[in-house]
């Protein structure tokens, strides 16, 4: 691992003394790089908070000591969960990662009388077809429909297809892109419809829609009670339909009104599928129609966005974790934010069979790369770019890719 310009962490200065008076934030699940998960400890640490992390998942290697950490099985209830989840005391602010966790952070903040999402939206924003349809008076929707058996899937395939356009299969329960197709008319049904099996609820439930060609994008923010806050819009980059993204990026690209529709659709969004108070992401596709939500996560969302493209954009002067946190435990809802000073950009560079620490070594070199190190999980390395010119930042990141082949 090869790293620059990055602060230093240290997960045990999220850990304060109970004693001291100072609240104590529940954190279920944890991102896989510890380049977020420490990001978001150290924003607990900045609001004089206490960290306790549950997870279904071995999380001692944050450094958190035994009393601070606890573990749920996701294959009980979610009661079951609940229970086994919950600190020895009550939070001042329940928080994930992940969409899997999303309907127990809202459970456990609802018995514990602290502000979150609620778990009747948590329930929406979990099920993509539910989704579907709170988004549908607002035009913001493909056409779609959903279904559960193999049978519901032909049928749709015949009736959405009839138009020659190709189709996207989606798992209503799960995130990640995690059992997406594409649908042709060559495309087998049978094994499309065991993607079924990537769905959280263990339920054969899904969903199908029209594809639509355009620039993707994500919109991160918070939304207390009705009053959403953007906090900023990212370009995504990709290679083809379906393809996970290789970078992300801050501030957008797109012109000023184009902009401005992504925040329209993304509060929208939101306000249609009823998120009460946290975080949230919206994924959107640009195309010739206008935007098009692709997905409402009601969590903030990864990919680097809110853990450094957001603050470096700002020089820190927006940081999503602690803007999280303060309206969770305080009820502050941030400012308006000002239009981003600088640049900043997630690369994922492939090692193409190279150690991870030389690619990484490599792409320090570069002028605008301020940090990089192997992406867990993957075979490949995480550049992360900052422009002092906003403008600057598309050229600097394809220089950046370009570099690393």
């Amino acid at each position: 691992m090869t790293t620059a310009h990055t602060p230093a962490a240290n997960p045990t200065t999220a850990d304060h003394d109970d004693e001291a008076g100072s609240g104590t934030v529940l954190y279920l699940g944890l991102r896989r790089s510890p380049l977020e998960w420490r990001a978001e400890l150290d924003a607990a640490a900045a609001r004089g908070l206490s960290v306790h992390v549950a997870s279904d998942a071995d999380v001692s290697h944050t450094g958190l000591p035994g009393h601070r950490l606890g573990s749920f099985d996701r294959g009980a209830p979610l009661p079951e969960q609940a229970a086994q989840a919950s600190p020895g005391r009550a939070p001042a602010a329940v928080a994930c990662w992940g969409d899997k966790y999303v309907g127990l952070t809202a459970l456990l903040a609802e018995r514990f009388g602290v502000r979150g999402i609620g778990t009747t939206a948590a329930d929406v924003v979990t099920d993509k077809a539910a989704q579907r349809r709170a988004m549908e008076p607002y035009g913001l929707n493909p056409p779609w429909r959903a279904g559960r058996t193999a049978d519901d899937l032909r049928t749709i395939a015949a009736e959405l297809g009839a138009a020659g356009k190709p189709l996207v299969f989606k798992p209503a329960h799960c995130s990640g892109g995690r059992g997406m197709a594409l649908i042709t008319e060559d495309t087998g049904l049978d094994e499309v419809f065991a993607l079924t099996s990537a769905n959280y609820s263990k339920t054969s439930d899904f969903l199908v829609e029209e594809y639509v060609d355009g620039s993707e994008h994500s919109v991160s923010g918070v939304v207390s009670e009705g009053t959403v806050r953007i906090l900023g819009v990212t370009d995504k980059s990709v290679d083809g339909p379906l393809s996970p993204s290789w970078a992300t990026a801050v501030p957008s690209a797109l012109t000023e009104t184009e902009v401005k529709d992504l925040k329209r659709a993304a509060e929208q969004a939101v306000i249609a599928v009823g998120l009460g108070t946290g975080g949230f992401h919206v994924d959107l596709r640009l195309g010739s129609g206008g935007p098009v939500v692709l997905e409402v996560g009601g969590r903030l969302g990864g990919d680097l966005i809110n853990s450094h493209l957001i603050p470096c954009a700002h020089q820190d002067a927006v940081r999503p974790y602690e803007a999280l946190l303060a309206l969770l435990v305080d009820g502050e809802l941030p400012d308006e934010t000002p239009d981003p000073a600088r640049g900043a950009a997630m690369v994922l560079l492939p090692t193409s069979g190279r150690p991870a620490a030389e690619v990484a070594e490599a792409a320090l070199t570069h002028p605008r790369v301020v940090l990089a190190e192997d992406w867990p999980g993957t075979d490949t390395v995480v550049a992360l770019v900052v422009t002092d010119d906003p403008a600057g930042l598309p050229a600097a990141v394809a220089d950046v890719r370009e570099s690393a082949r």
